[in-house]
């Protein structure tokens, strides 16, 4: 899933039709803000963090009931078994993505 100027206007659309019935824009929050930028971590390290809090989160627990084919689950999967920084971030701009459209807020900062 792309990050693509549709999605973008998408993702706005969905924003402003939430605020618009008085509902966050965001329905819950996954904090990774200790970690994503902490240099004091290898990135194996890091990954690794990432991926606990993100297996641990009720965001992919609840998304597991209803993808029977991967979906989230197998991004984080993914993301697990990333080898190094580029290959993690292909798979990181897939899980944000996702998070876009389950109105998840990845907080890294």
């Amino acid at each position: 899933m792309p990050r693509t100027i549709e999605h973008i206007v998408d993702m706005h659309r969905i924003a402003q039709d939430r605020k618009a019935k008085g509902q966050p824009v965001w329905d819950r929050k996954v904090n990774l803000a200790g970690i994503f930028h902490n240099d004091t971590m290898t990135f194996t390290e890091r990954r690794d963090a990432i991926v606990r809090v993100l297996r641990a989160s009720a965001w992919l627990k609840e998304r597991a009931d209803r993808d029977a084919c991967g979906g989230l689950g197998e991004i984080v999967d993914n993301l697990a078994d990333a080898e190094d920084a580029e290959e993690f971030d292909g798979w990181w701009d897939e899980l944000y993505d996702e998070a876009d459209y389950d109105r998840v807020w990845i907080a890294t900062s």
